[in-house]
């Protein structure tokens, strides 16, 4: 949550500044979508790791198409 607002809080920043006291505010917004990035990429990755372990299940595997284990 604090990744996104370092972004809005950046932005926000850079309104209010003039000239080069603009460049100041590029690392808050740079770092900021970074971390967001990440940790978009972090619960796709989390997200696909689940739904592939409830997909291997026995009790699952007929709802997905899948044969059941013997």
């Amino acid at each position: 949550m604090a990744a996104p607002v370092m972004v809005c809080l950046g932005l926000l920043a850079s309104l209010h500044r003039t000239g080069s006291e603009k460049l100041q505010t590029i690392p808050m917004v740079v770092i900021g979508a970074g971390l967001t990035v990440a940790a978009c990429g972090q619960w796709i990755r989390h997200r696909h790791r689940i739904l592939r372990a409830l997909r291997k299940t026995p009790q699952n595997a007929g709802a997905h198409g899948a044969k059941p284990r013997p």
